[in-house]
């Protein structure tokens, strides 16, 4: 069993599709924003902070999958089925979160109760994700394709037409995981043609520590919300805060340019590792400095389109722009070391090796990482006034905490990998910073007269789209004129 992965090509069809649901992302943001109240919408994030950690056992069978995907080995049915068997103990998770945490935020329980549906499809989801991972990153791609339109189609009449609130928000969630999962699992139709073998899922069940590390690391990752709204009793700030967040999110988009990087290292390619990931970085970054730039550029304007209550979010979208490149360049790097690694299939003591890997580097570096961030997300929810002023300090705060300890996180696991292979950094980076720089001035030059708040919302985000298609001509047409390197991958990509 063999997939053809190439780095820039698997990389662009990937990015190609996360840039399209930007768009659908975008209108279901936008839609969230306009018909759910800032503590509705803060209630959603929440519930969907107690559905990641509801899906943690996923992790423990879903790491070793895309591993073993990767290598060559035919184990999708067995997955998928043994991912099934776990969401049941998903539910009871999720059960027990919202019955512990609802009446600390001052919410009801039906909310909770409506989204229990989400757990099974969200370990339905991670399966999928995991096999795709290993077997060909382009199909997650084209199942998004056609999971975010449905998204849309179910979303607006739920809350437009019948006023369903966060009902309807659950339930065009609901429909977009099911059909995300569908076309992807009819795509994984090669790595399917096992028959099921549970004493592989006790074979990774046997090796937990690692992917119990990876999994509590992504739980902590998504908890600040969680953290914050129990510090605060209220899920009104964090509402604030992921108007900013969720904007600044399309800039994170930018690292699935780097999704071949991982299955191309776990097969040993031909190309060298400090080639991939050179490659990786730069076609990374190339996307997320204009990205960023133009989020950082455009703050208020874009969140004043979202609601003009969340411009008091400026600042942070600011700050947390700056965060969603570090957090690419930290995707990167995790690549590098963890794609690198033969820990998990050299002979010998096995359980020894991993917990001495960089395999369990990344996981306790992130983690460590999750800890101290959330900590102080819970510190900052708790000892913020509820109050118009209060409201910007804590989201600045907030997104500022963010900022600095991911920096200090890519700093350490930078240093890691440049120990274990060769890392060239390109000097067309610099030439990213200068065109984004300069492309970030224009269109905030430009929004001044172009985005007067007179406009209808129609007129507003036509225009705001169209300003954004200016800088971004604008940043590309500088890279070709100034960089050769940027005009030879031109030539290599197209």
């Amino acid at each position: 069993m063999s997939s053809d992965v190439r780095p820039r090509k698997t990389g662009i069809i990937v990015f190609s599709a996360r840039i399209l649901s930007v768009f659908t992302g975008s209108f279901f943001l936008l839609m969230l924003t306009r018909s759910l109240a800032t503590t509705q919408f803060g209630l959603w994030e929440f519930i969907t902070d107690v559905v990641v950690f509801a899906s943690y056992p996923t992790g423990l069978l879903t790491y070793w999958a895309t591993r073993e995907v990767a290598r060559g080995k035919v184990v999708g049915k067995t997955t998928l089925v043994l991912n099934l068997l776990a969401s049941t103990i998903g539910m009871g998770i999720f059960l027990a979160f919202a019955l512990l945490s609802y009446s600390s935020i001052h919410q009801e329980l039906t909310p909770f109760l409506f989204s229990l549906v989400l757990v099974p499809l969200s370990y339905w989801n991670q399966a999928t994700l995991a096999l795709v991972g290993g077997y060909n990153p382009a199909i997650g791609a084209y199942s998004l394709l056609v999971s975010e339109p449905a998204k849309l189609i179910v979303a607006f009449p739920l809350l437009f037409v019948f006023n369903l609130g966060i009902y309807g928000v659950i339930v065009a969630i609901a429909v977009s995981f099911l059909v995300q999962n569908v076309a992807a699992t009819v795509q994984l139709s090669k790595v399917t043609t096992d028959k099921v073998d549970l004493s592989l899922g006790k074979k990774w069940l046997s090796q937990p520590h690692v992917p119990a590390l990876a999994g509590l690391v992504a739980a902590m990752g998504v908890a600040d919300t969680f953290a914050a709204s129990i510090g605060q009793g209220s899920t009104l700030l964090a509402g604030y805060y992921q108007a900013a967040f969720q904007v600044a999110t399309l800039v994170g988009y930018s690292l699935y340019l780097s999704s071949a990087l991982y299955p191309l290292l776990l097969r040993r390619s031909e190309t060298e590792p400090s080639d991939l990931f050179k490659t990786s970085l730069e076609f990374t970054l190339l996307f997320a400095v204009p990205m960023a730039a133009g989020s950082i550029a455009l703050a208020s304007k874009i969140l004043y389109l979202l609601s003009p209550r969340y411009v008091v979010s400026a600042t942070a979208l600011i700050i947390l722009s700056l965060a969603a490149v570090s957090s690419s360049i930290s995707w990167v790097v995790d690549q590098g070391l963890m794609g690198r690694e033969t820990a998990d299939i050299e002979e010998g003591n096995r359980t020894k090796r991993i917990l001495s890997s960089d395999l369990a580097f990344v996981s306790l570096a992130n983690l460590a990482y999750s800890a101290v961030y959330v900590s102080s997300v819970f510190v900052i929810g708790r000892f913020t006034p509820v109050t118009a002023s209060g409201i910007g300090r804590f989201v600045d705060y907030w997104a500022t905490s963010q900022l600095v300890f991911n920096a200090v996180l890519v700093a350490g696991k930078s240093l890691r990998l440049a120990r274990r292979m060769k890392v060239r950094i390109s000097r067309s980076i610099l030439s990213y910073i200068g065109a984004g720089t300069a492309m970030g001035v224009l269109v905030y030059l430009l929004s001044a007269s172009l985005l007067p708040t007179t406009l209808t919302n129609l007129d507003f985000s036509l225009r705001l789209g169209g300003l954004v298609g200016i800088g971004a001509v604008f940043y590309f047409g500088l890279l070709l004129l100034a960089d050769e390197d940027v005009r030879a991958m031109a030539r290599t990509i197209l």
